[in-house]
């Protein structure tokens, strides 16, 4: 006998899908996507999740409470975008976390490169989650960056971050591709 499934409507797509079953192995990871896609950030607003108003962003990931500083004033600049969080950037964060939680994803002992680093988010959790992370972005976002990294890694932490400029086009560093990365994340972020 087939199991009946609530349908609704997710977001601008139009298309309907299926309410998941919260009890099963991959159900963590399966509810961050449709809570995300419920939220509709592209539709309401755009970003949901994170005011780019707030100079700070509180999060609690890894068992750690963290602290992401922003500058939105930055946003008025063309072409400006890594001073502020993007949902994507929870989003991601909170799915590394649960798929790490439920045995999907090993990131302990692995080289992370993530490229277009912004505030740093994604790049803390996975240090937190025991990769050893180089976080990267243009010269005038470092400064931020390295805050972030700084203040929230004090005691704790499972692995590791670095934070180096590298701007996109120019010859990366030898310690960004040797040995090379066991994942590498982009500005998507």
């Amino acid at each position: 006998m087939e199991e009946e499934r609530l349908e609704m409507m997710l977001g601008s797509y139009g298309g309907k899908v299926s309410v998941l079953e919260w009890e099963t192995e991959s159900g963590a990871a399966e509810e961050t996507m449709l809570l995300w896609g419920i939220q509709q950030p592209t539709l309401s607003k755009q970003n949901a999740f994170v005011s780019h108003s707030s100079l700070q962003l509180l999060l609690d990931a890894c068992g750690h409470s963290l602290s992401i500083l922003q500058s939105p004033s930055s946003l008025g600049k063309p072409g400006v975008t890594g001073a502020v969080m993007w949902d994507s950037g929870v989003v991601l964060g909170k799915f590394l976390e649960h798929a790490v939680d439920l045995g999907i994803l090993v990131l302990q002992g692995k080289k992370v490169v993530e490229l277009g680093s912004g505030c740093g988010l994604v790049g803390c959790i996975a240090a937190l989650l025991g990769a050893q992370v180089i976080l990267t972005d243009l010269p005038d976002r470092l400064r931020l960056l390295k805050k972030n990294v700084e203040s929230n890694f004090r005691h704790g932490v499972r692995g590791s971050a670095a934070v180096k400029e590298l701007t996109w086009g120019d010859d990366p560093d030898n310690d960004l591709i040797e040995p090379p990365p066991d994942y590498v994340d982009w500005a998507f972020t």
